[in-house]
C-alpha cells in the first residue's frame, strides 16, 4: 500500500466566496480511480450535474468538467468548463484554485468568468 494520499473517493467540497465568485457554494465530488469525475452542488436551479477527467499522483493533481447551465426560469442556456488545480496536504483533505469559462448557445467561449479557491473534506461512513 502507497504512502502517498490519493484523490480517488468521494469530498465534500466548499468554494471560497471572491470577486470573480460571490456565491458560496457546496458540492460533492467523485474522483474515480480510471480517471473520470462527477461534481454536483446545491444550485442545481442553475446548473446541471458535472461530468469531467482528472490527472495527477502523489499530492497534485489537474481536472476539467462540463456542466449545462440555465437561466432562473429553467431554459437552457449554455456550458459551463471548470479547470482546476488540487493540492493535497493529507490523505483527508486538499485545497485548489478553480476558474470556469462559459459557453453561450452561439458557441462563444467567454473564458475565466468566475475563480474560486476551493477546501475539499473527504467523505467518511457514518455509522448510526
Amino acid at each position: 500500500m502507497s504512502n502517498q494520499p490519493s484523490l480517488v473517493g468521494t469530498w465534500k467540497m466548499k468554494l471560497a466566496p471572491s470577486a470573480k465568485g460571490p456565491e458560496l457554494s457546496e458540492t460533492l465530488q467523485t474522483f474515480f480511480a480510471d480517471g473520470n469525475f462527477l461534481e454536483t452542488n446545491n444550485n442545481l436551479k442553475v446548473s446541471s450535474i458535472g461530468h469531467g477527467v482528472w490527472m495527477g499522483a502523489g499530492n497534485t493533481y489537474v481536472y476539467s468538467w462540463q456542466c449545462f447551465t440555465f437561466e432562473e426560469q429553467g431554459n437552457y442556456n449554455g456550458k459551463r468548463v471548470i479547470h482546476g488545480r488540487i493540492q493535497m496536504d493529507g490523505p483527508d483533505h486538499y485545497n485548489g484554485h478553480g476558474s470556469a469559462d462559459v459557453i453561450d448557445l452561439t458557441g462563444k467561449v467567454t473564458k475565466n468568468v468566475f475563480a474560486a479557491d476551493v477546501e475539499g473534506t473527504r467523505m467518511q461512513v457514518e455509522l448510526g
